[in-house]
Parts: structure tokens; sequence; C-alpha cells
């Protein structure tokens, strides 16, 4: 089996939209030291969560299921940035990263604007779904 996340990482922190609204803070699992502010001086960042990962029976395909959530300074900045991530994911085709490919990826949610419990900070999350090999491709 092979983990996407990183693949996903690259592919968000690589877009310049993306890149411009968070300046290369787009992470896997949880927020990096130094992302998470106090209230009222909140920076935009990414976090990327595994929520399953399904192979599929017959193939060496699975279908990669991740939560993206997109921390924002207010309400508003939260959803651009969600729009940003969505536009790089949704129906795009073939890829190749190194030797892991990815047939497609999809935005299958849309964002669900919350707040943090803890810090109050917005953010927006969505699901992207990503159909991708097993194995490494040749």
């Amino acid at each position: 089996m092979i983990d996407l996340t990183g693949k996903l990482l690259i592919e968000l922190r690589d877009d310049t939209e993306v890149d411009a609204l968070v300046d290369g803070r787009v992470r896997g699992f949880e927020p990096a030291p130094g992302d998470v502010k106090p209230k009222g001086s909140y920076q935009a960042f990414v976090v990327i969560v595994a929520l399953d990962t399904v192979r599929m029976s017959r193939a060496p395909v699975q279908r990669a299921t991740y939560a993206i959530r997109c921390y924002g300074a207010t309400p508003q900045a939260a959803m651009a940035l969600y729009g940003a991530c969505s536009d790089t994911l949704h129906n795009i085709g073939p890829r190749l990263h190194a030797d892991t490919g990815i047939y497609i990826s999809f935005d299958t949610t849309g964002g669900t604007a919350e707040k943090d419990i803890d810090t109050g900070q917005p953010y927006v999350t969505f699901i992207a779904e990503l159909i991708a090999p097993t194995q490494v491709v040749a």
C-alpha cells in the first residue's frame, strides 16, 4: 500500500494560488509548531488527515479519502483557501509523482465552515477522494 498524504501535500503546497495564501504551510496530520497563533493573530495553513485507504478487491488500486482542513485568519479567508485547495484537486486526472501515480482526485463534499474549539480560528473542511495504485508505478 502506498501512502498518498505526501503527494497531496506536495500538490497543494506547489500550487501557486494555495501557496499565495499559506506561504508553504501545508501539513500532514497536524499543524507544525508556529502554525497555530493566539486569538486575533491567526494565520492561514492547511492540514491533511487520512480518513481511510480502501483497497479494491480485484485490482491493485486504492480509494484513499482525506479530510483537508483549510485554516484562515477570518471565515472568508478560510473559505477562499478552501476554494483554492479544492480547485487544485477536484476532477484532476492522471499524474505521476516519482514512482506513484494518482489516477484521479475529487472534492467529494464541498466545504464545511467550522471554528477550532481551542483557539476559535475559523477553518473549512472538505473531503478529497483519490483513486491510485497500491504499488509502485514503473
